[in-house]
């Protein structure tokens, strides 16, 4: 009965080394095949049991035992070990030596600030130099109509100011021109540019009155490299704090250089508007950065006011005509005398 359930596997079973008739034949067959008789029938039928529950096909012999060794057998109950490993020790993401925060100082705007308006109807005003605490002073030939820009503009020269003044707090830095359009400059006309001066440590000074001594002339080799460092750190910061979105003009190929090879090992991300950090420039660059950021740079956070005080408001008032002020001439020409080609 089991057999006939399974006809498919039985022709060519084997068991013990014997053929079987066919399923379906008589015992009559059965006897008349050599070597089976019918005594053989009970046999046959236990091999057929024994082939359905796995014996194998004919002509395929049963795999021997493998014997395995104690070593050799797996075992549920057992691992393979591992060797033990050290924990990596977390890489510390290296901190800015910079703040790039804002001090609480009061900055002066119009009401179009307050009243959520762009550009150039918002602008921002520079603190008076005696609200900075020795940050920073006003560049002599920068009158306060020029000290106007953006508020991504003067919040970033604010931040940046006042971490210099931590690092060198003798160091004299003179912002100079922000918004400035006119005969004086090609630019500072769309709120993104700064004119900023180290008095006494940039290659050359600008002394007034069409005199330009060099700074570096005539002292060691480590007063200068001092004196090249403190310059070098300006630019550090000021990169810091706008994230390397910046170009600045200077001409001091020492400088140049080693600003550009730390600027470089610092991941900023790259910049869409200026193809270098640092460029030299026209002459008038030697005593000053010219400084441009993107007008898209936000505007850096400030620590808190005290209680009570707030940002005073403030009309953006127009500048004279430079004609009117002969102090408002650049400085590499006569007073007064307004050269066909103007700086930067």
């Amino acid at each position: 009965m089991f057999l006939r359930a399974v006809p498919h596997l039985a022709p060519n079973w084997t068991c013990s080394g014997r053929t079987r008739p066919p399923i379906g034949s008589s015992p009559e067959e059965a006897d008349v095949r050599p070597g089976i008789g019918r005594q053989n029938a009970g046999p046959l039928l236990g091999c057929a049991l024994l082939v359905a529950l796995g014996c194998s096909e004919a002509g395929a012999s049963d795999p021997a035992p493998v014997e395995r060794t104690e070593a050799e057998a797996p075992s549920p109950q057992r691992s393979i070990p591992t060797p033990p490993t050290e924990p990596e020790e977390p890489v510390a993401e290296q901190e800015s030596p910079y703040q790039c925060t804002v001090p609480a100082i009061p900055i002066p705007r119009p009401r179009e600030c307050v009243r959520g308006r762009s550009y150039p109807r918002c602008k921002w005003q520079m603190p008076h130099a005696t609200l900075s605490d020795g940050r920073y002073r006003r560049w002599r030939n920068t009158i306060v109509e020029h000290w106007w820009g953006r508020p991504a503009l003067v919040s970033w020269i604010l931040a940046s100011t006042d971490d210099y003044e931590r690092i060198f707090p003798d160091q004299v830095v003179a912002v100079g021109d922000l918004d400035a359009p006119g005969p004086r400059h090609r630019t500072h006309d769309r709120g993104v540019d700064v004119d900023l001066y180290l008095l006494g440590a940039m290659r050359v000074e600008n002394a007034g009155g069409g005199r330009y001594p060099k700074n570096y002339e005539g002292k060691s080799d480590e007063e200068v490299e001092a004196l090249r460092e403190r310059v070098e750190t300006l630019a550090r910061i000021l990169a810091t704090c706008s994230q390397g979105q910046l170009r600045i003009y200077y001409n001091d190929e020492v400088v140049i250089e080693r600003f550009l090879a730390w600027y470089a090992e610092q991941n900023f991300p790259a910049s869409d508007e200026f193809e270098a950090p640092m460029v030299a420039h026209n002459d008038l660059h030697e005593f000053h950065f010219h400084v441009t950021i993107p007008e898209d740079l936000p505007v850096l956070p400030r620590a808190d006011l005290p209680e009570g005080q707030g940002d005073p408001i403030a009309p953006i008032e127009a500048p004279p005509a430079p004609g009117s002020a002969p102090h408002l001439s650049s400085m590499n020409r006569r007073p007064g005398d307004w050269a066909a080609v103007p700086r930067e």
